[in-house]
């Protein structure tokens, strides 16, 4: 029973999940939002007035810019969004079992624990390399004033 299970909720996810689903349409046949290309041909030149004349002469990158002011849709992990993300970790999570998403998250806890002493020790070391590098300007230092009252 807990397999199938399983194997109905990774087949609902790869059906809702897919990264298809999001994306936004492209081709001849996609919205438009409302923005419209229009050129200036030497016939039409001049043919034009008013406001309309200016919205013409506008360079083509300027003509193609996005013009409507809804956030544009970004992927983040491998072209996958939150919520491809989130019926991943779901399925994952039925499929692994709670006693073993309690282990994975106690060494989820180690691993960041350990990551915190990371730049404390990178400090040591700077410092640690910081005095030998006194050391050697002193001794270069001390051996050109030698050199100088020979």
């Amino acid at each position: 029973m807990k397999n199938f299970t399983a194997i109905i909720i990774a087949f609902t996810a790869t059906l809702l999940g897919s990264v298809s689903a999001f994306v936004s349409p492209s081709g001849p046949h996609a919205p438009s939002f409302g923005v419209q290309s229009t050129t200036v041909t030497p016939k039409s030149f001049g043919q034009t007035h008013g406001t309309a004349y200016f919205t013409q002469q506008l360079p083509t990158t300027i003509q193609k810019q996005r013009r409507s002011v809804a956030p544009v849709q970004t992927m983040s992990l491998f072209g996958l969004g939150g919520p491809e993300i989130a019926i991943i970790l779901i399925a994952a999570a039925f499929l692994l079992g709670p006693q073993k998403l309690a282990e994975l998250g106690k060494d989820a806890g180690k691993i960041a624990g350990e990551l915190k002493e990371v730049p404390k020790e990178f400090q040591k070391g700077m410092a640690e390399g910081e005095e030998q590098a006194k050391e050697i300007k002193e001794d270069i230092l001390g051996e050109a004033k030698d050199a100088e009252k020979e």
